[in-house]
Parts: structure tokens; sequence; C-alpha cells
């Protein structure tokens, strides 16, 4: 069997760059990478080892400028859970990847991220919830994929921009087979409205590239039909999903969004512990995709009085542990 240190020297002197034009080279031991437009330093990493080091050399070297390539590190190396920067044979700072993906002025452009005050209220159903933030217009989320070469993005649905566009993935067959609310576009302006107007949803519009494919529904779980079905606590958070534009249909793709909506759900509250979802028991396309992808698990099957569902679960640690990884 050839080892992984092998494998990485048999790539010497491959080359790369991140989305900000700064260059990669394969050297040994690891990788020599450009921090600015004349400086280079050195990352040691043998590949599915869980610890790495950027040797920086002497001199002004801002942590912040490292952060496309901490991201770029731990997104191509699933199994590296920190890296110790070191300067002048010292260790200056250590970064894990728990740690850096919960750093929400990397990614997340929301209104929330945890900062609303703990106020407990009661809606029409009677349900004692924490008060949620109101959900902001347009975009609350953007990640670069490394290997897509690709931005996924997520912002609010806009009910003009979007009707046309919403309306025709509603019709799609494969979509009206689990969601059932094909119809015209007035139909369709109506559900929209309705999500818009509940405080617990959150309706969101996906894109690769600025190149709307999706739509994301996420509400919080406590309000919602789910609740009565698990142990459900104040701000375990859920999605509903379809993707429109078939271009974006397949593994490679899902699991770059499944990681993106996750990650966003997460950030968008320091307190949501728990994610929670109940596709179709029979949509095995989208339940192959969810099972073990970044933390997330099937944990059994249920009736809802309008369908048979599988409750999926991911926890917010066991996510942290494999964030990145696409």
């Amino acid at each position: 069997m050839i080892s992984s240190t092998a494998v990485l020297e048999n790539r010497q002197g491959e080359r790369g760059q991140l989305p900000d034009g700064r260059l990669w080279q394969i050297a040994s031991g690891g990788y020599r990478c450009q921090s600015s437009a004349e400086a280079y330093f050195q990352v040691e990493y043998i590949p599915g080892r869980e610890s790495s080091r950027f040797i920086l050399p002497h001199g002004d070297i801002q942590l912040t400028d490292l952060d496309l390539w901490f991201d770029w590190l731990f997104a191509l190396n699933p199994a590296l859970q920190k890296v110790d920067i070191v300067q002048v044979d010292t260790i200056v700072s250590r970064v894990s990847r728990s740690g850096f993906y919960q750093r929400t002025e990397l990614w997340y452009r929301g209104n929330n991220g945890g900062k609303l005050p703990l106020q407990w209220v009661e809606n029409e159903q009677g349900v004692r919830h924490p008060l949620r933030a109101h959900p902001p217009e347009g975009e609350v989320y953007r990640r670069y994929f490394h290997t897509l070469g690709m931005d996924f993005s997520l912002r609010h649905l806009d009910p003009q921009k979007d009707l046309a566009r919403f309306t025709d993935w509603m019709n799609q067959e494969r979509v009206a087979q689990f969601w059932e609310e094909e119809g015209e576009a007035e139909k369709q302006r109506k559900f929209i409205d309705s999500v818009i107007q509940d405080p617990h949803k959150h309706p969101l519009i996906a894109c690769f590239d600025d190149e709307p494919f999706a739509y994301f529904e996420i509400y919080w779980a406590l309000e919602d039909r789910i609740a009565p079905y698990y142990d459900s606590q104040s701000f375990d958070r859920g999605a509903h999903m379809l993707v429109g534009d078939q271009r974006f249909l397949g593994k490679r793709f899902a699991q770059a969004w499944f990681n993106g909506v996750s990650h966003f759900m997460f950030l968008d509250d320091k307190r949501t512990e728990t994610l929670v979802g109940e596709p179709r028991a029979d949509n095995r396309a989208l339940l192959k995709y969810i099972n073990g992808t970044f933390g997330w698990k099937k944990i059994k099957e249920f009736d809802f009085p309008h369908k048979r569902a599988a409750l999926v679960m991911c926890k917010r640690d066991e996510f942290l542990r494999n964030m990145g990884g696409v």
C-alpha cells in the first residue's frame, strides 16, 4: 500500500491558487504557500494526520491573512483537526477546525448570530418559545467551496424577483412528488407570502456563483409540526429543501449545499445544538446524501398525518469536527 506521504511526494511541484489569486505548490513535507505579493511560508502536513504546522518567516504576518489558507487546508484534508502557527521555532497560536468554522465574520451575513436576548413568548398555537429575530433581506451566508471552485451563497427569497423561478421549480414533476405544492404563480405567491409572514420560518434562495438553484425553508423546530415527534429543544433548527435547477443535482453539489446550509444554521444562533429534518421516508435520493454527511444521521421513521417521514438529525460538535471537507 502506498503511504499518504509518498502520494504527496509523488505530486511535488503541483501548483494551484486560492480564489484571491495567492499561489500554492506541493513541496517536500507539505506545501509552499503565498501570504502576500512577495512573501511565502511553509505548511508542514502529512495527509491523514490530525495536525499541521504553518511555519511563518520572521516578520509581520497577520493571522487574518491566513484565513483562506486555513479554510483551504481544512477543506481538502478531512482528517485535519488543528493547525499550529509557528514563528521562530515557537508556537504563537493554534487554530482548531471546530473553532475556525464558528467564526461568524468569515461567512455569516445575517442579523442574529445568537445576539438576540432570550425572551419567552407564546404563539397562537399556545407553544411557548424564545422570541426569534426577524429574518433579514438580502444575502445571509457565503462560502467558497474549493473542490467545486465555486461560491455557495444563501439570500432571503425575494417575492418579486424569484416568483417565476419558484413557480417553475414547484411545478417540476420530481419536486411536486415530494412537496405537493404545484400550481400557478398566484398560488405560489400566496405560499411564499405565508412563509414570509410566519415568524418561525426563513425562506432562502441558494446560489452557486450567484446562480439560483435551490430553495431552503429554514424553521425553528420547537414551533414546527416536527416538535412532538422527538425531544425538541428551544433552539433546534431544521430545513425543508428542493433543488430546482437540475444542473446542480448529484452528489458533488449535494455535499456542498448540505454542508453550507447546515453551517449557516449553526452560525445563525450559537445556542443551536441540534439540526433536524423530516423528509419523506421514500425520498431515497435525499436520504442517501444526508445519512453520514458531516454528522447527519437518520434516527428513525415515523408517521405524520400526511406522510411517512424519516427523522434526520445533526449535532453541533460532530458537524464542526467534520465541517469544511468539500
